[in-house]
């Protein structure tokens, strides 16, 4: 399969997962559609960086920039699932799990909007760090794995801007010196430790999906 190919039936797959999330998710679940599509935009994004493929091109150098502003959106969209508590899942009466189909239909397009913007994130994070250091040091191509220990880490910042100061990349472009002003006062110990777990989590599900590529090449 090429790779134009398989970018086209990542595209449909997202357009039809964000139109199911329109036709179907209820207040107050549907922010989903905007953070799915935001999760996906870093997606696209770094199937447009290929068409840069020069580290003298301007394009580029904007593109991955872009890329780096949004492509938090995409593990961000894990923490929702911290509002699956919203569906009170439990009976009040001895604590078994309701067997509404509505209840089980809102925790199966979350699980399926997370999966697929952290693992297909995951994927596009490896994709521009590959190409960044193909691009800038071809003669050491290890400093792949910083590219995505240092964008991991930056995306642990945005994810917690984004949880907790509930603010979106869009702010970085539109209103760049109130956004960084909100950036410069929100370091503490707990912020770190936050960055710190999310970073993590991104950098283990990255190793388990190159686990599992190199598993599948040799079966």
């Amino acid at each position: 399969m090429s790779k134009v190919s398989l970018h086209w039936i990542i595209r449909i797959y997202f357009w039809i997962l964000i139109l199911l999330l329109i036709l179907f998710s209820k207040s107050p679940f549907d922010f989903m559609v905007l953070n799915t599509f935001l999760g996906y935009l870093p997606i696209e994004i770094s199937f447009q960086l290929r068409r840069f493929n020069d580290r003298r091109s301007l394009a580029f150098w904007c593109l991955l920039i872009v890329w780096m502003i949004f492509y938090p959106n995409a593990p961000y969209v894990v923490t929702d699932l911290m509002h699956l508590s919203l569906l009170h899942p439990y009976t009040s009466v001895n604590g078994i799990l309701k067997d509404d189909p509505k209840i089980w239909l809102t925790f199966a397009m979350m699980i399926v909007c997370a999966m697929s913007c952290f693992i297909l994130g995951s994927l596009s994070l490896s994709k521009v760090a590959r190409q960044l250091t193909d691009l800038t040091t071809p003669q050491h191509p290890r400093l792949k794995n910083l590219w995505i220990v240092i964008f991991s880490l930056l995306a642990g910042v945005g994810i917690y801007i984004g949880r907790f100061l509930r603010l979106h990349s869009a702010y970085l472009i539109f209103t760049p010196s109130w956004f960084w002003r909100q950036l410069f006062g929100i370091w503490s110990l707990k912020m770190v430790e936050f960055v710190l777990i999310m970073s993590a989590m991104q950098l283990l599900i990255y190793w388990l999906l190159k686990i599992f590529q190199r598993a599948s090449s040799e079966i």
